[in-house]
């Protein structure tokens, strides 16, 4: 099985998730990690945990609720592409040249 590209501070995520309204929530980048030592050029990767935006209106936040099951940073999960949040979207982009199970 291939790995899935890791997923940085910045990267993007979509969000199905639509309030009353309606109010669709869109999706967004990752706009906070809880780690900043594990970096691909300067920028931090993203863990389980971390936060979203959701950039519909009004924005909302979401966070990251699945990574990978080998490849850890400060024992949490990192993230990849095509990895789960909270609302029941994904995270759908990252680092083609690094790749985990």
């Amino acid at each position: 099985m291939a790995g899935r590209s890791v997923t940085l501070k910045g990267h993007m995520h979509v969000c199905p998730m639509v309030d009353p309204g309606p109010k669709p929530h869109v999706g967004g980048p990752v706009v906070s990690t809880q780690q900043s030592f594990v970096t691909v050029e300067g920028v931090p990767i993203a863990t389980v945990g971390d936060s979203l935006l959701c950039t519909g209106v009004p924005t909302t936040s979401d966070r990251i609720t699945g990574g990978s099951s080998v490849a850890k940073i400060q024992g949490k999960p990192v993230a990849r592409s095509g990895d789960p949040c909270a609302h029941g979207g994904s995270l759908v982009q990252g680092v083609p040249w690094i790749t985990f199970e």
